[in-house]
């Protein structure tokens, strides 16, 4: 009854101010104060059009929806950008020269980043203890190419098990390793001298994106300082900005083809 009260009392309303006006084509009606405008779009068989934002969770699911949705007379758009977050987005009734459009209704794919990308990503230039390393290396040993998984975990047992050591120097050897050489100071060993050695640089192979089944290729640099013996590291990615664009770019590919539109570098208007 609420809802035919209510679509009863706009009718009534209408009728006081019905005609409507245009200027340069666009229709506007005068409103008597104290009136309130009522939708009843809802009250309709179907909706006047389609509109909002359907958010998809990978890249299949947004092909899918786009094709099942796309404007066939050239009026649906595909955006992309990579900062401050990979996101595609598919205005589904965006404008063309001629003809203006509302342009919200809109499907929308953030491409999901891998917990191993923001693992890496999270500890880059992040000073740690040998301990906290040697852990690091140890709980993401699957990604890492190279050197191999055994010499890699080697190097974090190594790490570990001299955390009672004063460490008096580190040197870059001709072969890409650092030698690091240490004097034992536990009471059972003290005045024991050794050396070890660790490479330059690690080759990780890892998913950018969740769920994708493609591995790239990223380069960790170690680094150390040694203070008063106390030795700690950290690495630093290699131009990850580079590995992220491309992963982005086979993204992009990957949908233009999917949905048969190329994919505009930037962001829809509101």
């Amino acid at each position: 009854m609420d809802e035919q009260n209510n679509f009863a009392e706009a009718l009534a309303a209408g009728a006081a101010f019905a005609n409507t006006r245009d200027v340069a084509g666009t229709p506007f009606v005068l409103v008597p104060e104290g009136y309130c405008v009522h939708e009843l779009d809802h009250l309709l068989p179907a909706p006047t059009r389609n509109k909002g934002n359907a958010e998809l969770l990978d890249a299949a699911s947004f092909i899918e929806y786009v094709n099942a949705l796309k404007n066939d007379g050239g009026t649906t758009r595909i955006y992309f950008r990579t900062e401050p977050k990979p996101q595609f987005i598919g205005v589904l009734n965006d404008a063309t020269a001629h003809i203006p459009a509302w342009r919200d209704f809109r499907a929308v794919y953030n491409a999901p980043l891998s917990k191993e990308w923001l693992t890496w990503v999270g500890n880059d230039n992040k000073r740690m203890t040998q301990e906290e390393f040697a852990l690091h290396i140890e709980r993401n040993l699957p990604d890492i190419h190279s050197p191999a998984a055994a010499d890699m975990l080697e190097i974090a047992t190594t790490f570990q098990a001299k955390k009672g050591v004063d460490f008096a120097s580190g040197t870059r050897l001709a072969n890409g390793q650092v030698q690091f050489k240490y004097e034992e100071t536990i009471s059972t060993k003290a005045g024991e001298k050794g050396q070890f050695e660790v490479p330059e640089q690690i080759q990780l192979v890892i998913p950018v994106f969740e769920g994708s089944s493609i591995g790239d290729l990223l380069i960790a640099k170690f680094r150390y300082r040694i203070n008063e013996g106390k030795l700690s590291m950290w690495y630093e990615l290699d131009r990850p900005h580079k590995v992220l664009d491309a992963a982005v770019a086979d993204l992009r590919k990957e949908i233009e083809e999917g949905v048969g539109i190329k994919a505009l570098k930037g962001a829809p208007a509101a």
